[in-house]
């Protein structure tokens, strides 16, 4: 195990997140905390940001470097702008990230190997090939001679922390995937605690503190935070809503192993039932699975395959599979935009310039970093901001110039008056909501421009399409996805609603609800399911101040999940699948924050820390049965995996993998790498996607390959990459002179012969009697050619290839 990187990485993150914390209090002055837990992540999007601007010239230390000094500098204007920091909230936010950061990766140590599985040869190639990379955008390490068409903002951060360390990428696949899980659950400690402390407030915050300030200027650019946020009380429930938090966020997942284990324990009579119901509502399970014991070897990976043909895999399932996939890598700044947003629901009205900066330059700066390490959450940033201006207390026509404000007034018929208060007066909140909205968006997409016109505009176009009817998903197999954050949501929405009106009616419009959705034709069960929820939401969320942020959180996760049942993006083979994916991870992100505050408020109701005994008792009952169900995967999935663990045999070495699958062609791979720059290869196509034949040398190294994996059909064409395999095939078994005319048209330097490629052309010819080209090594099973392309013979340079 090598400790010393551990430690180098973790004084790298938090030394970065040391800088982070002034700026974080500058952006987030109003929030209980000061936005402590969202230090490193503001800290890493003003490095990476400048950097990704920088690196369109010269990448490496270069960009690294402005990329500090910027983030230094943003610290300084933080710190003689007078920000106050909360010491206790940092130190929260500290022990935190460091314990899920170790936790990842003692996880990680025991399975640390770049396999074919699960995207790992994908994302460890980008992160190679942006730690190699001259400048960006990176070329294509499955497709060399032409740019990367792939989101790579988060690879490109993790390649900026592997570089500043000093770290071998081979190591720093994982210790960044460390870094990023424990980002993400220091943020979700933060947004949850200021949440759950600032509504609490709110109404004292905007009757008695608007405007206010340290230094009495109304800019509000040194705003308190009021007693309420500060005392024993609020400290202490600060940390339930955080710690609440962190579990669903980070160690909770669906409830389907659980239910898995409890239908095993049921009588005789009515187990094989119920296995057959639970399995017809899981893709991976039949029911003699179901009734036998869970083996040692615990198949983890079925908890993320519930929906057919679906995936909706989890934090902790990504922690277990080894993951730094994209939609994973955005969810740390997911918490980030957030939080920034919710720093405006607090900001006082009179606060003008705060706002304003908050909204047009935090917000799409976040925002439109994020549509670079993961283009699809950009609009779901956009969707929290716009639902952030509709049910915040400032007038929102404030942020608009005078001319704006009555355009939208005499839009819906609604007077200037600010404290005129209709239906047409939440109309117009809400047109000019969007409308702002798109603002933000336009100045978002200037931040991320040149990875917009570049990798993003030059992919094969993928329009949005309506979602039939028997496609949309099961009310089963839904209830098994969604069924831990909906029993938190109804019983939330149901004490919301009781507070409001008679028991009575409140119980009848619960059982309305559960009749409804029992009740509902298949094709439409999921708007019976979540439609009413998000209706009720938004009515609370209008009428009921005490709802809070975290209803908005709430309503934005609801949105995305319907969506995602009307609509879909047609890539990735032409199915909803990549749609699902990228609209779940951030559903469980913004759900899981809102569980923090929403559960323990559950448990002790509203307002002191005292309310009736017997909702708290109920609440108790569900807090604890919420907490043991979602829990249960990571108890047997992680026992799994460390079941099998030799203490002695630990490491974060990436390259463990292929030392035990592929010994012969290890050698190779290492001297490839050593090579400086990112000389092109010529190797077999990876037709065979999750499989170690696809394309291993380019993977391992970022060394870019003629054509690689078959996936390139998806981020170019079919045409485009068969013409480059029948390139390939011509290169290994072609004429000489053919062979020499691709090998100078693509710029080849070296030739990888290995077991692939001997098993896909027979006998390979030896390239050593071609004019021009050598044995470069020879080991194991591999033996590589270096190309001298000035020697190779003569021929017709300009044929078409």
């Amino acid at each position: 195990m090598e400790y010393g990187l551990v430690a180098t990485w973790w004084v790298a993150v938090v030394g970065l997140a040391l800088f982070g914390l002034p700026v974080a209090a500058w952006l987030c002055s109003t929030l209980p905390g000061r936005g402590a837990g969202f230090s490193l992540g503001i800290a890493l999007t003003i490095v990476t940001l400048v950097a990704f601007w920088v690196g369109h010239l010269a990448l490496g230390w270069v960009a690294l470097g402005a990329g500090l000094v910027a983030l230094v500098v943003a610290a300084v204007l933080a710190v003689r702008a007078g920000v106050e920091i909360d010491r206790r909230a940092a130190a929260e936010a500290l022990v935190v990230f460091t314990l899920v950061y170790l936790g990842v990766v003692a996880v990680r140590s025991v399975e640390p190997g770049i396999t074919p599985a699960g995207e790992k040869f994908l994302d460890f190639g980008l992160l190679t090939s942006l730690y190699r990379a001259p400048r960006l955008p990176p070329e294509d390490f499955w497709f060399a001679g032409e740019s990367l068409i792939y989101y790579y903002g988060g690879h490109f951060v993790a390649s900026l922390l592997t570089r500043l360390t000093g770290t071998h990428p081979w190591f720093g696949f994982n210790l960044s995937m460390a870094g990023f899980f424990g980002m993400l659950a220091a943020g979700a400690y933060e947004l949850a605690g200021s949440i759950a402390v600032g509504d609490r407030d709110r109404p004292a915050w905007r009757a008695g503190e608007r405007g206010a300030s340290d230094s009495g200027s109304a800019d509000g650019s040194r705003l308190t935070i009021g007693r309420a946020a500060t005392g024993p009380s609020a400290r202490r429930e600060r940390a339930i809503a955080g710690v609440t938090a962190v579990f669903f966020t980070i160690c909770a997942s669906n409830p389907s192993t659980a239910v898995r284990l409890v239908v095993r324990r049921l009588p005789a009579a009515i187990r094989g039932g119920a296995a057959t119901t639970l399995a017809a509502a899981h893709s991976q399970l039949v029911p003699e699975w179901i009734l036998q014991p869970i083996p040692r070897d615990y198949y983890y990976k079925a908890a993320g395959r519930i929906l057919p043909d679906l995936y909706t895999p989890f934090p902790l399932f990504g922690i277990v599979r080894g993951d730094i996939r994209p939609y994973l890598l955005s969810t740390p700044f997911l918490v980030v935009a957030t939080g920034v947003c919710y720093a405006y629901y607090r900001t006082p009205e009179a606060a003008l310039a705060r706002r304003r900066g908050l909204v047009f330059g935090a917000v799409p700066a976040v925002g439109g970093f994020m549509a670079i390490v993961n283009t699809w959450s950009f609009p779901v940033v956009l969707g929290v901001c716009w639902l952030t201006l509709s049910f915040a207390d400032a007038d929102l026509r404030s942020l608009l110039p005078p001319d704006g404000a009555a355009t939208v007034d005499r839009l819906v018929g609604v007077p200037s008056d600010p404290a005129h208060s209709t239906a047409r007066g939440a109309l117009a909140r809400t047109i000019g909501a969007v409308g702002i909205t798109v603002v933000v968006g336009i100045v978002g997409v200037l931040v991320a421009l040149p990875f917009l016109l570049g990798p993003v505009g030059s992919r094969p176009s993928t329009p949005l399409v309506v979602l039939e009817a028997a496609a949309r998903s099961p009310l089963g197999s839904a209830l098994l996805v969604h069924g831990g954050f909906l029993a938190v949501i109804v019983a939330a929405w149901f004490a919301g609603l009781r507070d409001r009106v008679r028991t009575p009616v409140a119980i009848a419009a619960l059982l309305a609800y559960v009749v409804l959705v029992l009740s509902t034709p298949a094709t439409l069960v999921p708007f019976a399911l979540f439609g009413p929820l998000l209706a009720v939401g938004w009515y609370l969320l209008a009428t009921d101040r005490e709802v809070g942020f975290a209803g908005v959180l709430v309503v934005a996760g609801l949105g995305l999940v319907l969506l995602a049942e009307l609509v879909y993006v047609r890539e990735g083979g032409g199915s909803r699948f990549n749609t699902v994916v990228k609209t779940y991870m951030p559903t469980w992100i913004l759900w899981a924050s809102a569980t923090g505050v929403l559960l323990p408020r559950l448990v002790r109701g509203r307002g002191e820390w005292s309310w009736r005994r017997r909702r708290q008792q109920v609440g108790a009952v569900l807090a604890a049965v919420l907490v043991v169900s979602t829990g249960t995967f990571g108890v047997v999935a992680l026992g799994s995996h460390f079941a099998t663990a030799d203490p002695d045999e630990r490491t974060l070495d990436g390259l463990a993998a292929a030392e035990e699958e592929i010994p012969g062609q290890v050698a190779a791979i290492r001297w490839l790498d050593d090579r400086s720059g990112r000389p092109t290869i010529v190797s077999a196509p990876g037709l065979a996607v999750y499989a170690w034949s696809a394309s291993p040398a380019a993977s391992l190294t970022g060394a870019p390959t003629v054509v690689g994996v078959s996936h390139e059909i998806q981020y170019r064409n079919r045409t485009a990459y068969i013409e480059r395999a029948r390139a390939v095939n011509t290169i290994y078994l072609g004429p000489d002179d053919w062979r020499a005319d691709l090998l100078a048209a693509y710029d080849v330097e070296y030739i990888y012969v290995g077991p692939t490629e001997r098993a896909r052309y027979g006998d390979v010819r030896s390239f050593a009697d071609l004019r021009g080209v050598t044995v470069a090594l020879r080991a194991d099973d591999v033996t590589i050619y270096a190309v001298n392309e000035s020697r190779l013979p003569e021929s017709d340079r300009n044929a078409s290839v």
